[in-house]
């Protein structure tokens, strides 16, 4: 399961798989309850997590990108209970993204970004999009390594 198809939807806790996408809704399966069902367009918004940022000072960063930094940081910085008091939310958070805008974000963002990390570290998925980034950035690295060979060769010829 990858992060790209893990969606949050209005009015329902938890996180969802999209299974299938539907003219008038989305088939999705709950990661933590684990039924499978239609959920309308015309009653829910759908907010697939790839599609969120986390405010900071200067700019935005993909909420992929800070749960990978939570995840890093998981046995030095493990992640407090979401009914933990403000203070320390926002001293938890500020460890993950020290340059977060706290004017906006809210307290109930961080709240929401433990529970989702939970369930994320949970289900596998940080995992795994730890191992594609290194993945990835490897095959980058032999294509960057294998481009300038080609330049050699032919600054050679």
């Amino acid at each position: 399961m990858r992060f790209r198809d893990i969606t949050s939807i209005t009015g329902m806790g938890g996180l969802y798989k999209m299974e299938s996408h539907k003219p008038s809704g989305l088939i999705v399966t709950s990661l933590t309850e684990g039924w499978t069902k239609f959920i309308s367009n015309r009653e829910h918004l759908f907010s697939p997590l790839d599609n969120i940022s986390i405010y900071t000072a200067d700019d935005t960063v993909e909420l992929l990108d800070v749960m990978l930094k939570a995840y890093a940081q998981k046995d030095s910085n493990p992640p407090v209970d979401a009914k933990s008091d403000n203070a320390t939310l926002s001293a938890y958070f500020e460890k993950v993204l020290p340059d977060y805008d706290k004017e906006k974000v809210h307290f109930s963002d961080i709240k929401k970004f433990i529970k989702w990390f939970a369930i994320l570290d949970e289900k596998g998925v940080l995992a795994t999009e730890v191992e594609e980034k290194a993945i990835a950035e490897a095959k980058e690295k032999m294509d960057e390594e294998s481009g300038k060979e080609q330049v050699a060769k032919e600054e050679k010829e």
